[in-house]
């Protein structure tokens, strides 16, 4: 599903028109990047949280040619499925009898 899919799905639901139902969609969008980009944990119950994590800076080798690089430390976003979402996803794979190897 992407953004055009949801908005539409949201839209048919609620029966908001779909130009007020993007807007909505992305300002909400805008609030999220802003939390997270101010250090805020983002939590949505019942669905999950968007944290970010910090990496340290490291060292890398390239295999072709040997040579160290130096990758400087960053933030990187993380996203946390609550339980009840990892529930809901896999209860179809369940269903049919199909898992995969973890």
């Amino acid at each position: 599903m992407n953004k055009k899919d949801l908005i539409r799905e949201v839209s048919a639901r609620t029966q908001v028109p779909r130009a007020s139902t993007g807007r909505i969609i992305d300002e909400f969008l805008v609030a999220m990047r802003r939390a997270l980009s101010d250090g805020h944990r983002v939590e949505l119950r019942r669905f999950g949280a968007f944290d970010f994590r910090r990496r340290r800076a490291r060292t890398l080798r390239n295999p072709r040619n040997g040579k160290d690089y130096r990758v400087p430390a960053k933030v990187v976003p993380v996203f946390h499925a609550a339980k009840a979402l990892s529930l809901v996803v896999r209860r179809p794979a369940e269903r049919s009898g199909a898992h995969e190897a973890e």
